[in-house]
């Protein structure tokens, strides 16, 4: 079983000395709000392969690579959500982006709350996709997280990122299919991303990082997309960020792990086809 891998080639601007990278695509004349595609922790723009496919026959589709992550520079410098946000405010200005859906999976969703936090006129709405989104010391999760983050700065690094991408990806499907996803999509951006990036940006989001102020200014219209990871669902508190953004919206993609972008791109393409027709009309506050 095999997958066609991204064949998008990334285009770079330069911020401080630092080259991002992001692929643009969509047709000459698109259709409603642009996408804004924001990859998470060690991953690349690939994991939106079947959305960029998908949407970019109506949309205008911006997928990024963070800071650090796929084709971007990678310099030696802490890596935040804050950091994070800001490039991205900043590359959705360079290109003209204007009232984009955002859309970030994973560490990138809560990038995205806190661009959308810091720029409330940025953005129509936003998705997180499994998201550890307003994580509790006190959770069960933090504790098997902040295990991940002592592999993740000892010298058997890329064994444990491997691992992870691997165990979190859980066990739903086809395993020929699982590989397959696998390998084609998740193993190398994992592997290439440098363990100064991974480690300070995971330790930055679970040890330093408030989501609160960001959550609280923002009014868009919000929906959140779970999976089948118990590590994601025991580290989140989306009855708390209910609370803070009344406006928030739910969904579960069936019987998927974390990376159900690839492997029910069905599933998640129609709740984001159903977001953009009705959710950005309906549930601004």
């Amino acid at each position: 079983m095999t997958f066609d891998p991204p064949s998008w080639q990334p285009r770079h601007l330069t911020r401080d000395s630092t080259r991002l990278a992001h692929i643009d695509a969509g047709p000459l004349t698109p259709v409603g709000h642009p996408l804004l595609l924001i990859n998470g922790w060690t991953g690349d723009h690939g994991i939106f392969t079947p959305q960029i496919r998908h949407f970019s026959k109506t949309h205008r589709v911006v997928a990024v690579d963070l800071r650090g992550h796929g084709a971007s520079d990678a310099p030696e410098q802490d890596y935040t959500m804050e950091g994070f946000a800001e490039d991205i405010a900043w590359q959705c200005r360079t290109l003209g982006l204007v009232k984009p859906l955002v859309i970030g999976h994973s560490l990138g969703g809560a990038v995205a709350l806190e661009l959308c936090g810091r720029h409330p006129d940025l953005a129509a709405g936003l998705v997180m996709i499994d998201t550890i989104v307003l994580p509790s010391p006190d959770a069960a999760g933090m504790a098997e997280i902040e295990g991940l983050l002592a592999g993740v700065g000892s010298p058997d690094y890329r064994s444990v990122v491997r691992n992870t991408a691997w165990a979190i990806g859980c066990d739903h499907d086809h395993p020929a299919r699982r590989q397959a996803l696998f390998d084609t999509f998740i193993l190398g951006p994992c592997l290439r991303t440098p363990q100064h990036v991974a480690y300070s940006a995971l330790s930055n989001m679970v040890r330093h990082h408030d989501p609160v102020p960001a959550a609280r200014a923002c009014r868009i219209p919000m929906a959140y997309i779970s999976a089948d990871v118990p590590l994601v669902e025991a580290a989140r508190d989306l009855d708390r960020l209910r609370e803070l953004c009344p406006q928030l919206v739910t969904a579960k993609t069936l019987l998927a792990g974390h990376f159900n972008t690839l492997e029910v791109a069905d599933q998640v393409n129609a709740m984001i086809e159903r977001f953009l027709s009705v959710g950005l009309t309906t549930r601004a506050p």
